[in-house]
């Protein structure tokens, strides 16, 4: 999906590595032409560590900027919500920002307003009812645990909850109009942090967890959500997404925990190439760039994905095809290459030419969580798929590398 364009609405905070300091290298890493809508500008974020902080809204800059684009008729393939610093923005982002997403784009909203238990300063119940109305019209919404039990008008969770507890929260949000509701903050023991990801349609909810580091740092939840509307764009699944951004979390909290003197931020910059190979799949164009990369294209089979047979080649779809050879019929409709169903049309699309690598192009694929794919798929079936994907036949040249993650 390059060549996309997301729009992201938040404050500026020049120091700190959080708000549009953190989205913006991230979505640019991913891939994607990345526009903002600044909200406020800040001299720094608001940690009591920089000892004050200066501060501009810019609530009355947004309709102009707003009215300025939609003479330009220009619209955004997605829409992702950070910090929003009053009622009035959030009207706007609502009533004028939501209209310029375009028809099939996602729309996803971090309503950013709370944590460990109480609300940001400024805020009141009046801000959390306008929010709740904002996260019902959007398709994707981001909320920690503080922040959905507000939006739930539900009593704060203990620090380890139950799945019971998460399920019944996680629920009560959907019903209110997203399709997919991904609470972050969660915790089912102690020392695991992670996230729950619930599909409204089919009321399935998917976890998955990281260590827990023992130190906090401020922008974390700007890191998750940028890197989680990242992988979304590149065709992950939602609970897929939501892994991948909280594994690049944990890597930036690991790599900031090296220096002790980094108090202020994660230092998240350190870990975008893992980001990058995670969810990148631009083919290099220039010889330069074809000798640094090598010449297989990669590709990343995430294992933890898929539950079924189903949802495996609906993964192999985003994986070898999706985004690929699209164009405009003269009917203005969008022509795209077909799915994968079933394991011919697996083995066509990894022999090249209509998919997004050539016909007979070598490739590498790195397939994570495989241990978790032998029980989605079974033995018999994935040593079926093993297979095709390193069988050398009608030009196809496949390596297969496999990880088991925890």
């Amino acid at each position: 999906m390059s060549g996309k364009r997301i729009l992201t609405v938040q404050d500026l905070s020049c120091m700190g590595q959080c708000s549009l300091m953190a989205a913006v290298p991230i979505l640019s890493a991913c891939g994607f032409e990345t526009c903002v809508l600044p909200t406020a500008l800040l001299s720094n974020h608001t940690d009591a560590g920089f000892h004050g902080f200066t501060f501009r809204d810019l609530t009355g800059e947004m309709p102009g900027i707003l009215r300025k684009w939609q003479r330009d008729e220009n619209r955004f393939d997605a829409l992702y919500t950070g910090y929003l610093g009053n009622a009035e923005q959030v009207g706007i982002v609502r009533n004028l920002v939501f209209p310029m997403v375009k028809k099939g784009g996602i729309k996803i909203v971090d309503p950013a307003m709370a944590d460990n238990g109480a609300l940001y300063t400024g805020f009141g119940r009046s801000f959390v009812r306008k929010m709740a109305e904002l996260c019902a019209a959007a398709d994707i919404i981001l909320p920690n645990l503080t922040e959905a039990c507000l939006l739930a008008g539900k009593p704060f969770l203990p620090a380890v909850q139950t799945e019971e507890e998460i399920r019944e929260l996680a629920e009560q949000l959907a019903a209110t109009g997203p399709e997919t509701v991904v609470l972050t903050g969660v915790s089912l023991e102690e020392g695991k942090i992670g996230n729950a990801v619930l599909d409204r349609k089919t009321a399935r909810i998917q976890y998955s967890f990281t260590e827990r580091v023992p130190r906090a740092y401020p922008g974390t939840g700007d890191c998750f959500a940028a890197a989680f509307a990242g992988a979304l764009l590149h065709g992950f699944v939602p609970a897929a997404a939501a892994r991948t951004a909280a594994e690049f979390v944990l890597e930036s909290l690991l790599q900031t925990a090296e220096d002790p003197e980094h108090w202020y931020g994660v230092n998240f910059e350190r870990a975008l190439p893992y980001l990058v190979r995670r969810v990148n799949g631009a083919r290099p164009l220039s010889r330069a760039a074809k000798r640094a990369e090598g010449i297989r294209r990669r590709f990343l089979i995430d294992g933890s994905s898929f539950q079924n047979r189903e949802e495996f080649f609906q993964e192999m779809t985003r994986v070898f095809t999706a985004g690929a050879g699209s164009e405009e019929s003269e009917e203005g409709r969008l022509a795209s290459v077909p799915a994968i169903t079933n394991l011919d049309s697996l083995h066509d699309a990894l022999r090249g030419g209509f998919g997004r690598h050539g016909f007979g192009e070598p490739v590498e694929i790195l397939w994570t969580h495989f241990e978790e794919s032998r029980k989605a798929l079974g033995e018999s079936f994935l040593l079926t798929v093993v297979g095709i994907l390193l069988s050398r036949e009608e030009e196809k040249d496949c390596i297969l590398r496999i990880e088991n993650e925890a």
